[in-house]
């Protein structure tokens, strides 16, 4: 009979060089919970090569393998940000806390991209599949969560190798145990928070700062990176990241002038206030099982999402018309991201 996805899983691990195949003991993660593959597409480029004297193709040859797929899940875990900003830094104990990106300025570690496996594997009826996806690079990574909803992610990945015989794991077969989430707390919008600078003449370290009725937030990290190939072999031997874009958004009750006067003042001459009012960042968006704020135990689940150099790009207003509320919807985007996670897992480097 027909199997589904109870019959399959996906997993990750970092590579320490680009396209080899990390082991067994470290392609050890999940994405996240209610993980899901939404494409999955593979090609070796393929010519055909006509002839004279005939309208058939006389024959084929074959150009650079690349492969794409699509990852949905649940924001459960904080590791997958690792897949745009490198191994993070740990301190503490019980809990720890994982940085990734940086204040300002720029971040030694973003100007490459971390390449990992992605491996899936699917009991069919007759013959058991296990595909190894070599030198993936994470081309995008989004978050967004709305009212009644979990903190939704997607990411987009490129790779450029996958033989039949790549790595132990074709001799192992499938796992029969994969992964689990070793933190497995299901973020939702309810347990989200977003300050932005400027709210109410308040930078971010003030609790008046925090964006009042929010209605839906999301964040986008964009890599750009291109795999790169070699003359000698249809598989990708390294990749580079162009300019790394983050931008995101977010829909609010319109309460007051604020944000409007901040994109208003891009064009004024001279302006006359600015995003950022202090060093604190721009923007704050927080991802916690707890009230945020409050002394980190063993219990915290923490994400906070710090963003300097914040530019609005747009301002929009939503719901002028008779009974229904009105809403403001801000597009923005950034030039750096710190990434701070607390929790008490002790993961064993890479992580």
């Amino acid at each position: 009979m027909v199997r589904t996805g109870a019959s399959s899983y996906i997993r990750y691990g970092w590579e320490s060089t680009f396209g080899a195949a990390p082991t067994l003991s470290t392609l050890d993660k999940a994405f996240g919970l209610n993980a899901r593959l939404t494409n999955w597409d593979l090609t070796n480029s393929p010519k055909d090569l006509p002839t004279l004297g005939q309208v058939e193709v006389k024959d084929y040859a074959y150009g650079q393998q690349t492969g794409s797929m699509g990852v949905d899940f649940v924001l459960s875990n904080p590791w997958i940000f690792g897949a745009v900003y490198d191994e993070p830094t740990r301190t503490g104990a019980s809990p720890y806390v994982y940085k990734y990106g940086t204040t300002a300025g720029v971040h030694a570690a973003a100007k490459s991209v971390r390449s990992f496996t992605t491996e899936v594997g699917f009991e069919g009826e007759t013959n058991t599949m296990v595909r190894r996806g070599l030198g993936c690079v994470a081309n995008s990574l989004s978050l967004s969560t709305s009212i009644d909803g979990t903190v939704d992610c997607s990411m987009g990945i490129s790779y450029g190798k996958e033989d039949s015989t790549s790595g132990s794991v074709f001799t192992s077969g499938f796992e029969a145990s994969p992964p689990a989430d070793d933190i497995a707390f299901p973020y939702t919008f309810a347990h989200g928070q977003l300050k932005w600078a400027g709210e109410g003449l308040a930078d971010t370290t003030s609790a008046t700062s925090i964006v009042a009725e929010l209605q839906d937030a999301s964040i986008n990290f964009s890599q750009n990176p291109t795999l790169l190939y070699t003359i000698g072999s249809h598989q990708s031997v390294s990749s580079f990241r162009r300019v790394f874009d983050i931008t995101g958004s977010f829909t609010a009750s319109w309460k007051n002038d604020d944000k409007l006067n901040q994109l208003l003042d891009q064009v004024r001459k001279p302006p006359t206030s600015t995003t950022s009012l202090s060093s604190a960042p721009e923007i704050e968006l927080v991802f916690t099982n707890d009230n945020y704020g409050d002394t980190a135990d063993a219990t915290t689940k923490d994400i906070v999402i710090k963003l300097h150099g914040v530019r609005p790009d747009s301002h929009g207003v939503s719901g002028i018309q008779p009974v229904e509320p009105v809403f403001e919807n801000i597009a923005w985007r950034t030039k750096t991201c710190e990434i701070l996670a607390t929790n008490s897992v002790a993961r064993t480097s890479p992580f």
